[in-house]
């Protein structure tokens, strides 16, 4: 059986006698009393020693990046020195640093102003940020001397996780103008489809791209192909997908039609080219209107000029029997436009009639049903493909269809990377059979990679840049509303 336990009244009546114990002298409280003492006035001598003899590389916190490599030794590029530069260190200065220090933390503002001197072309984030962050929060130094470390997505979440801070942004944005937002110039030539920005901005609260990321604005608010009228519902340019997988579509030079037949890469391998009907299209549909004379075709691109060739087809008919069938005698040459302007008439009563046959009928070649699948796409009107209207005494209308370059502006992608995976697994062409389908993923399909799940990094500056790209700050700097990175700083109006 247990020994009964000591009352708290025997425990006590052992210190009894005691209770001046912390005013007795012990040489361990002695020991932490001078240990203390030294270290504090080892560390002011030490300061006092490095204003007058140190070097600074003893408190260089790291190696520095490849990208600063230029100027690792001296550490004033960045550091702000003007404790050793600005007289003798006296008690009242350091005072004041320390002072300043518990209250406001490190200050980061002379370091962010040496970033300016070299990176001038680098705007903060949306003009609706609550407050911008110090270029050393996410761009850290002294980690090791290869490249500089990618901005992790913590730096973004701190934000954009943050439901109070994101209220604040979305009730800001809706302050300001749209023109303010406008961060992703293009040049001239390239055609980007931007979608109005939302009432309250970006400013969804999430965690990470696979938790909690919007779906793609695309995705989520149904966008149009720009070459499909929505609100008079018709088609501006007329295309299937779909059609141009069939078996029974011939081969193109001993090919079959896939992806990228058409939609072949840039220089850079990023993006792809443009489609033109003269690098894509006339392979197949190559304008030609007499399946006797497959060489003489209407020309394309130009209204005017189709229809003055439509208009002097005995000329164009006499040149090509010349360049083409090599008559040179004029009897000759009269007698062969003779036979195919007859043979044009057996279908086409009137000259007026072909005309409207190749401008507006979007299926003018009736006996094009008999014809082989390697001839037949050849006889079609602009109708077939084009929205075409007419107008009094003059060439009629064709809209000029919109070929979009660029489908989401605000995101980087890389298409030379993703070779690797099918084009339809993103794109799903071969189910889509409307011109207004909008054949970009969502955001599902980049999950599935880009996630734990799927072992592909998935950072926010994977897609996402913070910083406007250096044509906005060209832009900015003719304005005199935009404030520079030094006035974002320190707050400056």
């Amino acid at each position: 059986m247990a020994a009964p336990r000591r009352t708290q009244k025997q425990i006590a009546e052992r210190y009894k006698g005691n209770l001046g114990y912390y005013n007795k002298k012990h040489s361990w409280r002695r020991a932490r009393h001078w240990v203390s003492f030294l270290a504090i006035v080892g560390g002011i001598t030490g300061i006092v020693l490095f204003q007058m003899h140190g070097h600074e590389k003893f408190f260089n916190a790291g190696k520095i990046s490849s990208n600063h490599a230029a100027f690792g030794d001296n550490c004033a590029s960045c550091h702000d020195k003007s404790l050793m530069t600005g007289g003798a260190l006296t008690v009242q200065k350091f005072r004041e640093v320390v002072k300043d220090r518990f209250r406001n933390g490190i200050a980061f503002e002379p370091i962010d102003q040496r970033c300016e001197t070299c990176h001038q072309l680098h705007a903060f984030h949306q003009a609706n940020v609550v407050q911008n962050r110090s270029c050393s929060v996410c761009h850290q130094e002294h980690q090791g001397p290869g490249p500089m470390r990618s901005v992790a997505s913590f730096n973004c979440a701190s934000c954009h996780n943050n439901g109070q801070t994101m209220a604040a942004s979305a009730q800001k944005g809706m302050q300001l103008s749209p023109a303010a937002f406008h961060r992703h110039p293009r040049p001239v030539e390239r055609v980007v489809f931007e979608l109005p920005r939302p009432p309250r901005g970006y400013t969804q609260v999430f965690s990470s791209f696979w938790a909690g990321h919007p779906e793609f604005q695309l995705d989520y608010e149904k966008a149009r192909d720009p070459d499909y009228d929505w609100k008079e519902h018709r088609d501006i340019l007329r295309f299937n997908h779909q059609r141009h997988f069939a078996p029974d579509i011939s081969w193109v030079n001993g090919r079959k039609l896939d992806c990228n037949f058409c939609h072949k890469p840039d220089a850079e391998g990023r993006y792809y080219q443009r489609i033109t009907f003269a690098a894509n299209c006339q392979a197949c549909h190559s304008l030609q209107f007499d399946a006797k004379n497959p060489d003489l075709k209407v020309p394309h691109g130009d209204v005017t000029l189709a229809r003055t060739f439509l208009r002097t087809l005995p000329a164009q008919y006499g040149d090509y029997a010349r360049l083409k069938k090599g008559k040179t005698r004029e009897s000759e040459v009269q007698n062969f436009v003779s036979q195919q302007i007859r043979q044009l008439r057996e279908q086409f009563r009137t000259g007026e009639e072909l005309e409207r046959a190749v401008f507006f009928t979007s299926d003018p070649y009736k006996p094009q049903r008999q014809m082989g699948p390697a001839t037949r796409a050849n006889f079609a009107g602009c109708a077939f493909c084009h929205e075409v209207k007419p107008l009094a005494n003059a060439a009629p209308v064709i809209t000029k269809p919109i070929l979009v370059d660029r489908w989401m502006p605000q995101a980087r992608f890389d298409h030379a990377k993703h070779a690797s995976v099918k084009c339809d697994d993103c794109h799903h062409a071969t189910q889509s059979r409307e011109t207004a389908d909008v054949l970009m993923p969502a955001k599902a399909n980049c999950v599935t990679c880009h996630s734990p799940a799927g072992k592909v990094v998935a950072e926010c500056i994977t897609c996402h840049t913070y910083h406007a790209p250096p044509e906005a700050m060209l832009a900015d700097a003719h304005n005199p509303a935009i404030r520079s990175l030094k006035q974002m700083l320190l707050g400056q109006k």
